[in-house]
Parts: structure tokens; C-alpha cells; sequence
């Protein structure tokens, strides 16, 4: 079975969205929300799915998501995300001949251009580099996961100090299958400014940059 963890704060406005695009019985879906204080935990309890109460820190959540699964693949979810059709079908597969995980292809929900020179550069850095990012959708056997000592709870670049270890453990990939993501957090900022502070942040991660400092500066493109 595949458990789908989706850390929450805050996402009224999405979780429905994306709670709703899973009927299947072979899902197990879990919310772990970090101290919302708006209608999201209203909205959760809606479905049957299970909602846990965390700490807002998207590491901790997805770990007590991860700890809480059943499943023997776990798939890590934003609220702002869809899965294309046949995704959890291509995740199982993928997962069963050898591969130890990977993300699915980044699409960002928009139709201008930009985007898709920004979700383009995104993929060929998860082809060629393994280096994924939250918003891609990242899957893994549940085994391989803890064996790797879950997400490191930091307050920002778990996803890619996971990916990298994953990348040392074997095998990961990039699937074909796409995952759309809300293009709201570059519509806000602007997608020139928000894309300039990414680009900051990651220099700023490879050059060793406290991550408590790249946290805040982060969350100014939020």
C-alpha cells in the first residue's frame, strides 16, 4: 500500500483540492498539520483520512507522517500539489524494480512561459543532479526511509539533504508522470524576485550558509 503524507499549515485554501483528488482504497493519506489557525483542520476532518498534530516545521511533520504510515511506499505531498492521473499507479511500479525513490516531473499550474523555462530547470537538476525538492512529489520505500534516519529536522533543505542521501544509498529517479504545483507563491512575490531569492538561497546552501539565516530570507519569497 502507498501512505501519501501531507504536512498543512495554514491551507484552507488548497486542502481540499488536494485531499479530494484521492479515492482509492489502496491510499492511505495522511494530514499532519502544524498549528493552523485557519479552517484547515474543518476541512480535513471532512474526509476519513487521518490528521495528526504537530509542531509547524515541515520536517517534523512529514517525519511523525512517515512514522504514522502503514503503507510500504511513502509519497510527500504539498498541499498545493496534484498528481497527475496514473501517478501512485507509476510510483508503485517504479518502486517495486529496484528503485529506491525519486519525485515525479515538476509542472507549475500556469500557462506563461516562464514557467516553464523555471519547472524545466528543475527537472534536469532532479534527471541529472537526484537533487529533489518538496514540491516535486518525493516518494520512497518506507524501509529506506527510516533507514536513512527520515528527514533531517532542519528548518529548510531537508528535502535536498535527503535526496542526496538517498542518491548515496542506490538508485533514484525522475518519472515522467507529472505533479502540478500552485504557481501562488510566485504570483505573490513576483516571479522574477521569488526565482532570484531561490537561486540565493541554494548558492547560499552549497556555500555553507547558516540555514537559519537562508530560512528568513526564504520566507521573504513566501
Amino acid at each position: 500500500m502507498t501512505s501519501v503524507i501531507i504536512p498543512v499549515f495554514n491551507e484552507e485554501d488548497t486542502i481540499e483540492n488536494a485531499l479530494s483528488q484521492f479515492s482509492d482504497e489502496e491510499t492511505e493519506v495522511i494530514v499532519v498539520d502544524g498549528g493552523s489557525t485557519d479552517r484547515t483542520r474543518e476541512i480535513v476532518r471532512k474526509f476519513s483520512y487521518k490528521l495528526i498534530e504537530s509542531q509547524a516545521n515541515r520536517a517534523v511533520q512529514m517525519n511523525l507522517g512517515a512514522k504514522a504510515a502503514t503503507g510500504d511506499k511513502l509519497i510527500f505531498l504539498h498541499a498545493d500539489c496534484l498528481l497527475d492521473k496514473g501517478s501512485l499507479q507509476a510510483v508503485d511500479k517504479c518502486l517495486s524494480n529496484g528503485i529506491l525513490g525519486g519525485c515525479l516531473t515538476h509542472k507549475i499550474a500556469s500557462p506563461k512561459l516562464i514557467y516553464r523555462i523555471i519547472e524545466t530547470s528543475g527537472n534536469i537538476r532532479a534527471a541529472l543532479l537526484k537533487i529533489f525538492y518538496g514540491d516535486q512529489a518525493i516518494f520512497v520505500k518506507r524501509d529506506v526511509f527510516f533507514a536513512l534516519g527520515m528527514f533531517e529536522q532542519v528548518d529548510i533543505f531537508e528535502d535536498v539533504k535527503f535526496s542526496k542521501a538517498l542518491k548515496k544509498m542506490g538508485k533514484s529517479c525522475i518519472l515522467k508522470n507529472k505533479v502540478f504545483v500552485s504557481a501562488r507563491r510566485w504570483e505573490k512575490q513576483g516571479v522574477i524576485r521569488t526565482t532570484l531569492i531561490n537561486w540565493l538561497v541554494s548558492v547560499g546552501f552549497v556555500l555553507g550558509v547558516p540555514l537559519v539565516k537562508l530560512k528568513g530570507l526564504y520566507k521573504n519569497s513566501r
